[in-house]
């Protein structure tokens, strides 16, 4: 694999900038040059350093929970799925290996993945089990076609389904220990998918993650949403940590019990302040999670562009809730329009940030100590770029 080279003056300018920032601390933090939200090349450095070269997440396991499920995705501009095969989950090139028409979209349950071009069927392992018409091509053997596998880590505990396109990566098992050991009474693997919801932004995938990572905004963005139950003043960010950061939003001493709860059973095994909890986390680089008491929301960004972000947001509860469904549907009922107008808050200034990171008098910004999540965010795309190679003299 070809590593892309730093050979325009907009991307030098980035990575001096960049290498500029490497040496901050929590009190002087500052944001990522605005160059790094909307440069197509800084975007081709990203892609290659970061979602060809690191652990991404794909989704959680519930969302695949019969062998046959499946549901396609783009990580890089490769076209790819996530399919439940009879002995596991894997994700494969959703690109016919004949003349290249992707085989399969969107999501749903198949026996078989049949290339609509011309037919060319595949198992759910990938492996090649039809191709009509070859018998007169000499020494064509389907064994040597198949939609080509790639490297995957599910990390059972949490349920989380990564990949990389590196052979070399350590285990993001291993990086997620502490991660693990924090929520391991939230029981992660074993939750249903109640929902799952697409979502397409036109703003870049770090600005989503950043305003997902910091309550700081309540004050401005939702001061009638999110401001009322959980004021900014409240929120506090943990240290860093090797692959995730987490953001804590605490409710106000009176804060009602439908605004902490969404009336799902609550997560059984938890224990002392876990039973009132608001958290966000960013697993790095694109796998966000808000944690509360009876439900988590998962939202896995998949970056279309330096300026356009798709996303996946599953839905996660207590198997006991597809018990009863109408409790299900009733929950959402009564959250539904306070998150419709929450996340409109959002939108309109993230789309507001991306017109802006586009000025030539913008600069990084200093971030306050509601913010060291942001920071937790610069710190490892600067790590992740910086191991990409300039062209000599560039």
């Amino acid at each position: 694999m070809m590593t892309p080279l730093l050979s325009t003056a907009d991307a030098r300018q980035i990575r001096n900038q960049l290498a500029a920032g490497s040496n901050q601390t929590r009190v002087t933090a500052e944001t990522l040059p605005p160059a790094a939200y909307c440069s197509e090349a800084f975007y081709a450095l990203e892609m290659e350093a970061i979602f060809r070269g690191d652990w991404v997440c794909v989704g959680h396991v519930a969302t695949v929970p019969e062998v046959g499920d499946y549901y396609a995705i783009d990580i890089a501009g490769e076209p790819l799925v996530v399919v439940r095969g009879e002995d596991r989950i894997r994700v494969l090139s959703r690109v016919c290996q004949h003349r290249w028409a992707p085989v399969v979209s969107g999501a749903g349950r198949v026996k078989i993945f049949s290339c609509p071009f011309h037919k060319w069927a595949y198992g759910l392992d990938g492996q090649l089990l039809a191709a009509p018409f070859m018998e007169g091509s000499e020494s064509f053997d389907k064994t040597k076609c198949p939609l080509p596998e790639v490297r995957t880590e599910i990390v059972d505990d949490l349920g989380l389904i990564f990949l990389t396109f590196s052979s070399t990566t350590e285990s993001i098992g291993e990086r997620l220990a502490d991660f693990r050991a924090r929520y391991g009474n939230f029981k992660l693997g074993d939750l249903a998918s109640i929902r799952v919801n697409a979502m397409d932004s036109a703003f870049n995938w770090k600005i989503q993650v950043e305003t997902f990572m910091e309550c700081y905004h309540h004050i401005g963005a939702h001061p009638t949403t999110f401001e009322v139950d959980q004021p900014a003043r409240l929120s506090s960010c943990d240290d860093g940590k090797a692959g995730w950061s987490v953001c804590h939003s605490p409710y106000r001493a009176e804060a009602p019990p439908e605004a902490k709860m969404s009336g799902l059973p609550m997560f059984p095994d938890l224990v002392g302040p876990d039973r009132d909890i608001c958290d966000y986390v960013n697993i790095f680089p694109n796998a966000l999670l808000a944690i509360r008491p009876d439900i988590i929301s998962l939202l896995v960004l998949f970056p279309e562009g330096p300026r356009r972000t798709a996303a996946h947001v599953v839905t996660l509860a207590h198997r006991d809730a597809l018990a009863d469904p109408p409790a299900i549907e009733a929950s959402f009922a009564r959250k539904a329009d306070f998150m419709a107008l929450a996340m409109k808050e959002d939108n309109a200034i993230n789309e507001l940030q991306q017109s802006g990171v586009t000025s030539r008098l913008a600069r990084p910004g200093r971030l306050s100590q509601l913010e060291t999540t942001v920071w937790d965010l610069a710190n490892y795309v600067r790590r992740r770029v910086s191991s990409l190679e300039t062209t000599p003299g560039a």
